[in-house]
């Protein structure tokens, strides 16, 4: 048996495989609604996860591979590049890594988001079942 198959059949070959295929930075599952700000035009998104090197967003229009622009959402407020677009889901990269201080900055305000939509939404529908809240119907 030759070297390198012995290698790729063995524990220490699967890690060194494996670790070749490994991302940059681990990815975070988010889903937060942000804003693509770029010269060919404006696009509502959702984040759906995040890296120290950049995320990924679902959009209804793919954007093109290369644009670049502005994402806001929440805390998140930098100068991205569009790296692969697809129907639906689009990855961007960071122009400037970002730190792991800042990826678990982004977790909690995602947590406090939802906690905060929850909220507000209980009021609404104490306001509207209380008769305080007539609204447009």
């Amino acid at each position: 048996m030759a070297k390198n198959e012995a290698e790729i059949g063995s524990p220490e070959g699967a890690v060194a495989d494996a670790q070749s295929h490994k991302r940059a930075a681990p990815r975070m599952d988010l889903s937060l609604p942000a804003q693509f700000l770029g010269v060919e035009g404006n696009h509502r998104c959702i984040i759906t996860n995040l890296s120290r090197t950049g995320l990924r967003i679902a959009i209804k229009q793919p954007l093109r591979v290369g644009q670049e622009g502005f994402l806001r959402g929440g805390p998140i407020d930098h100068f991205m590049a569009v790296t692969r677009a697809g129907t639906g889901m689009n990855a961007l990269e960071f122009e400037i890594p970002v730190s792991d201080i800042f990826v678990f900055g982004i977790r909690r305000f995602q947590e406090q988001f939802e906690e905060r939509e929850a909220e507000e939404l209980m009021a609404t529908v104490r306001a509207w079942t209380s008769g305080e809240d007539a609204g447009p119907i």
